[in-house]
């Protein structure tokens, strides 16, 4: 889980931990990891962000926007082979709100693709409450998960990682080139979280 130790790489390994997988926080700094892991299942340790990388067989990049591309660039040899789902939701922030930046590979998970050749990007977890997947009041998830990507084999095992989470099912929602309206998308819930004081996320309906 690399950039595990913010809320949403913080909550996903808890909800994955539940559902029985061993996951591994990174970080910057193992120690940051190591303390991020703390409080959460047993089965979720901490080590700095290449260690993190070359024990999981599935990698979920939860970096902040700006330093994504460095951080895939680092460890694009460690990468190499794996499956690495994106997550991370280019946006900006002034008085009016959240906006979607533009990205000049055309979406996050499209930069990801680019600089991780040798590596299976798949899109998904942009519209998940880190609130909801901390909160251990809340037993179920109850909402679908956008899976975009490429390879069809890589697609169909993040779906089914999703669906190991209670109340989670993954949707498969097109190519790369379709992310970029997935990831500005979070925008969009973020105003209607504000405005309801909610924490929503995305159903598909009649499938």
């Amino acid at each position: 889980m690399l950039g595990g130790t913010g809320e949403q790489g913080r909550g996903l390994a808890r909800r994955f931990a539940l559902a029985g997988h061993q996951v591994v926080l990174g970080s910057r700094s193992a120690e940051r990891a190591l303390a991020a892991a703390e409080g959460l299942p047993g089965t979720v340790s901490g080590a700095a962000n290449a260690d993190a990388a070359a024990a999981a067989d599935v990698v979920v990049c939860a970096v902040p926007w700006e330093g994504h591309k460095e951080l895939l660039l680092e460890l694009a040899p460690v990468l190499a082979g794996k499956v690495v789902v994106d997550c991370v939701n280019p946006l900006g922030f002034d008085k009016q709100g959240a906006f979607a930046l533009a990205v000049e590979e055309g979406s996050a998970a499209e930069q990801a693709a680019l600089v991780l050749p040798e590596s299976r990007v798949v899109a998904a977890f942009h519209h998940v409450s880190a609130v909801l997947l901390l909160d251990e009041t809340v037993a179920s998830m109850d909402t679908d998960v956008l899976v975009l990507g490429d390879d069809r084999e890589a697609t169909d095992l993040v779906q089914a990682l999703v669906g190991r989470i209670t109340g989670m099912r993954g949707i498969y929602a097109g190519r790369l080139r379709n992310a970029h309206q997935v990831e500005a998308l979070t925008a969009n819930l973020i105003s209607v979280n504000r405005r309801y004081k909610a924490h929503a996320g995305v159903r598909i309906t009649d499938v």
